[in-house]
């Protein structure tokens, strides 16, 4: 079980801002609010890329609200695709594709998340393999898929862990820090950030 010690007073939120090496893309969301540490590192990861690369965010806070929107939908298909199914077995589906919105939620909620690929400077994004979101067997970051698109998983994981975010297995798009998740993947017992909406 993972305990949550908040270490940042939810004030501490921050905007993202585009720079040459960062940009965001306004597909999902106009709300670029994430706590001041995460910014920080997703700023640094940006600056360390090698040249003719980018970071490209298409979502950081999420609120519950629409944590709801993106859970319902696929909670309702799992349910449908899988009648004989418990209540827990759904629910724990469900998990795997979408934080759920209850309890500790998503680290898009704990603002201590993003949704980003690596882009050219003319914004070109890379291709990753599959849909961000996407629900299907390609979206879990190590799923088989062709070299160059390996490479740039690969390369986005790297950049990203080495200023101290993780990677969700299930998401090749999806990084944090100090959430709940974040825990989990690095063994801790203990999350900085809960949820501030």
């Amino acid at each position: 079980m993972i305990t949550v010690v908040e270490r940042e007073i939810p004030a501490d939120i921050v905007e993202f801002v585009e720079t040459d090496r960062l940009f965001l893309n306004p597909l999902e969301t106009s709300d670029w609010r994430i706590r001041r540490v995460v910014r920080d590192k997703v700023l640094r990861c940006a600056e360390n890329l090698p040249d003719g690369l980018c970071l490209m965010i298409f979502e950081a806070f999420r609120p519950r609200s629409r944590q709801w929107e993106l859970w319902k939908p696929v909670h309702a298909r799992i349910t449908a695709d899988n009648p004989d199914w418990t209540p827990e077995q759904v629910y724990t589906e469900s998990s795997r594709w979408v934080a759920p919105p209850d309890g500790f939620g998503s680290g898009h909620q704990a603002g201590a998340a993003i949704d980003v690929k690596l882009a050219l400077p003319d914004r070109t994004e890379l291709e990753f393999g599959g849909l961000m979101k996407g629900l299907t067997g390609v979206a879990p970051t190590d799923w088989p898929v062709a070299d160059e698109l390996r490479k740039n998983r690969d390369l986005l994981v790297k950049e990203l862990h080495a200023v101290g975010m993780i990677n969700y297995p299930d998401e090749w798009w999806h990084f944090s820090y100090g959430d709940r998740l974040w825990a989990e993947v690095t063994g801790r017992d203990t999350a900085f950030f809960a949820p501030i909406d």
